[in-house]
């Protein structure tokens, strides 16, 4: 019931945005009751949450893998994990953004459950950390290649598709980056 809830929010932010994102309609998409959103979620931002933490799966299970047999594809595969996170999670920053309340709600909740977009940067830190790089700065590293994932996504969501032609490939991030990291030993 859940993961058809959270699958059927994701559509129709993605297709209508947050001006639709009613608890009925989500209901009616995944044949539930309505009251079974509130009785799971609490409310429309714990909903949207549970929506993020479902995007975030694929980069969970990519950080709990075993390391990527060299730097450069662990980098590569970091960067398109982040890249297609942000491109699935927009329309609920977007949703989130765009309205008052939901605004309030999510900085308290994020505040207080100390979550948001720093978390990402601290997850590429510790994997990376964990498998033996460091850099003169590994967060300030770390913090390009998240921002290149979300400028990529935004750009993929955003831009006309001749503008696409200019966007730099991951590979090519991923070549510019690889000096900013160096290998412990």
């Amino acid at each position: 019931m859940r993961e058809a809830v959270i699958a059927n929010a994701q559509q129709v932010l993605a297709e209508s945005g947050l001006a639709r994102l009613s608890t009925k309609e989500i209901a009616a998409r995944a044949g539930v009751a309505e009251s079974s959103i509130f009785y799971h979620f609490g409310d429309r931002m714990g909903l949207l949450q549970a929506v993020i933490q479902h995007q975030l799966r694929p980069l969970k299970d990519l950080l709990a893998d075993a390391p990527a047999a060299d730097l450069r594809t662990a980098l590569r595969s970091l960067l398109a994990t982040l890249e297609e996170f942000f491109v699935s999670a927009l329309p609920v920053m977007a949703a989130v953004q765009s309205d008052a309340e939901l605004g309030a709600v999510y900085r308290e909740r994020s505040r207080d459950l100390d979550l948001g977009p720093h978390r990402a940067v601290d997850a590429v830190v510790a994997y990376l950390s964990a498998r033996g790089v460091e850099a003169a700065d590994l967060r300030t590293a770390a913090l390009l290649l998240v921002g290149a994932a979300h400028q990529r996504a935004l750009q993929r969501r955003l831009s006309p598709p001749d503008a696409l032609v200019e966007l730099p490939s991951p590979d090519a991030i991923v070549e510019v980056a690889l000096p900013l990291f160096e290998t412990k030993g």
